[in-house]
């Protein structure tokens, strides 16, 4: 099969080519995807082949099939893309049916479930890199700005994940009282703050510093503390705490 990517086509021969250096055996497992899945060797397999493997399973073969991969990879270039995109995205791909774009959306809520299990019932600072890979997975991608509240306990573990405000591309309404509210309402002590700029840029705003400061009063007044202010861009984050932006009142 001919693989579509961003270099040429040489992707496919690379990735295979290091996983038989480093696996005699996966030379094997390449000759048969199928076994190499359940083998738990997925990875010495290609995006173009795990691809067909998916459409395969939804009941999509031969032609149509290969057809419907090479759609994919080009329009989005890999498979992290594909399972990662909006549903507008996919409008206009040929053979793409319905229950394939169920299937791309099960994937992906499935991958964001399984991101913030990872983070257990632990203090969530315990490892700051799974709590950043969930936020990324939840809104990397979002079109419009989304503003989240991650709601924390005395000793830093997960109460609750709310979405509270959806915007436009640039723009998100937040009203403190309304976070200070529904701190109080979980028995939080402390929240972590989380919108995604749809330009994929995480720089913080003068609107983004200004907000923040007020949710921190709103919160100060019901002993809720802000322990974090997360941007989310394309891939990217940034955190106030690190940037210096929020300091204790």
């Amino acid at each position: 099969m001919k693989e579509v990517n961003n270099n040429s086509g040489s992707g496919k021969d690379d990735t295979e080519a290091s996983a038989r250096d480093q696996d005699p055996a996966a030379s094997n497992w390449v000759e048969i995807p199928p076994r190499a899945l359940v083998a738990g060797q997925g990875q010495v397999l290609s995006d173009e082949v795990l691809l067909r493997l998916f459409t395969e399973a939804l009941g999509v073969a031969g032609e149509e099939a290969q057809i419907l991969v090479d759609a994919f990879l080009i329009r989005f270039g890999s498979l992290a893309a594909i399972f990662a995109t909006e549903d507008r995205s996919l409008s206009g791909i040929l053979h793409l049916g319905p229950q394939i774009r169920v299937a791309i959306r099960l994937v992906q809520e499935a991958a964001i479930r399984v991101s913030r299990a990872r983070m257990g019932r632990e203090d969530i600072f315990t490892n700051r890199k799974l709590m950043v890979d969930y936020l990324i997975s939840r809104l990397a991608r979002e079109p419009v700005e989304q503003f989240r509240i991650l709601f924390l306990d005395e000793r830093n573990r997960l109460l609750a994940d709310e979405a509270q405000t959806r915007g436009t591309v640039n723009y998100t309404p937040v009203y403190p009282r309304e976070v200070a509210r529904r701190a109080m309402e979980l028995g939080a002590r402390s929240i972590i703050l989380v919108h995604n700029h749809p330009s994929g840029d995480p720089t913080p705003s003068e609107a983004d510093i200004a907000m923040t400061l007020d949710a921190q009063r709103a919160a100060a007044l019901i002993d809720v503390r802000i322990a974090d202010h997360f941007i989310i861009g394309n891939g990217a984050y940034v955190s106030f705490r690190d940037l210096g932006l929020l300091r204790d009142l």
